[in-house]
């Protein structure tokens, strides 16, 4: 498998495990804009999304799938940086539940296109997601998605993925603790965060660029006057989609066109931000004004 074998990392101390290690950390990651995925399904779908695969970890004692030991080998011949990690540091490092042996670093990408300053100008869209459908057809239809300080990474890994299922264009993420690239939301994103154009900015760059670029605003809140099954509108629209525990913020809620809520039966107040999400985006996605 290995002609040319990578660098056999087996010191806890070693600075090319500590830097791997380093990238499970809220701050690691943000002073390297750099984050790992795991697992033989991230690293192909990576691949595939071209993805910018920084480095390439793995165990080759665990690595015992065939396809992944041939990813692996790809990765090599295409000169990819690559360690292996003894079978211990891998243990120390893996945060999956079944370890399959390989894991990469990748870069963070975020969709800024043009300078915020120009936000909000009449005629001017400062936020555009890069992978966005340039047919004026697509343009047209669009659907984004807001998303206002998601407390789980879970959750916000698991919108993510429903976002892509759901035909969304772009993803905009306006709390300053929202981490799509934390473990967590990586592993529920199930390689969705690969070809998803995630844009991140304030509530006011996002309402300006709303505003400027002519997207009807859909917020969610349990306390909407209008239930989400009635809900009509025009293309390009874009769903708001508020903390767990606190709800869009009074801005966005008085910067929406209207807000909508998803009426429950027995004595359930609320549902699971992700399982509303997903209900919202894919009526939003059926509909047709």
């Amino acid at each position: 498998m290995h002609e040319n074998k990578p660098p056999l990392v087996t010191n806890l101390r070693d600075p090319r495990f500590q830097a791997l290690r380093n990238l499970q950390t809220s701050q690691g990651r943000s002073q390297t804009n750099l984050y790992l995925i795991e697992g033989i399904r991230h690293l192909a779908r990576a691949v595939e999304e071209r993805a910018p695969i920084e480095s390439v970890f793995f165990d080759p004692s665990v690595l015992s799938n065939g396809f992944g030991r041939k990813l692996v080998r790809r990765m090599l011949q295409s000169h990819v940086p690559a360690i292996r990690l003894s079978p211990q540091l891998y243990r120390d490092l893996t945060l999956a539940t079944e370890p399959q042996g390989v894991g990469a670093v990748l870069r963070q990408q975020y969709g800024l296109s043009q300078d915020f300053s120009r936000a909000g100008r009449k005629g001017t869209s400062s936020l555009v997601p890069k992978r966005a459908d340039s047919s004026a057809a697509s343009a047209a239809e669009g659907i984004y998605l807001a998303l206002e300080s998601i407390d789980s990474p879970g959750n916000l890994g698991t919108i993510i993925r429903t976002a892509e299922a759901a035909g969304v264009s772009g993803i905009f993420l306006l709390g300053s603790d929202d981490d799509p690239w934390h473990p967590a939301a990586v592993r529920a994103s199930m390689g969705s965060l690969f070809s998803q154009t995630l844009v991140k900015c304030s509530a006011r760059e996002f309402t300006g660029w709303a505003r400027s670029s002519g997207i009807a605003a859909i917020a969610a809140s349990p306390a909407g006057l209008l239930d989400y099954k009635a809900m009509r509108c025009r293309r390009p629209a874009v769903l708001l989609v508020g903390s767990e525990k606190r709800g869009l913020s009074g801005h966005l809620l008085e910067a929406s066109d209207f807000t909508v809520r998803i009426s429950m039966r027995g004595h359930c107040d609320s549902l699971n931000v992700a399982v509303a999400t997903g209900v919202l985006l894919f009526d939003l996605s059926s509909k047709r004004e």
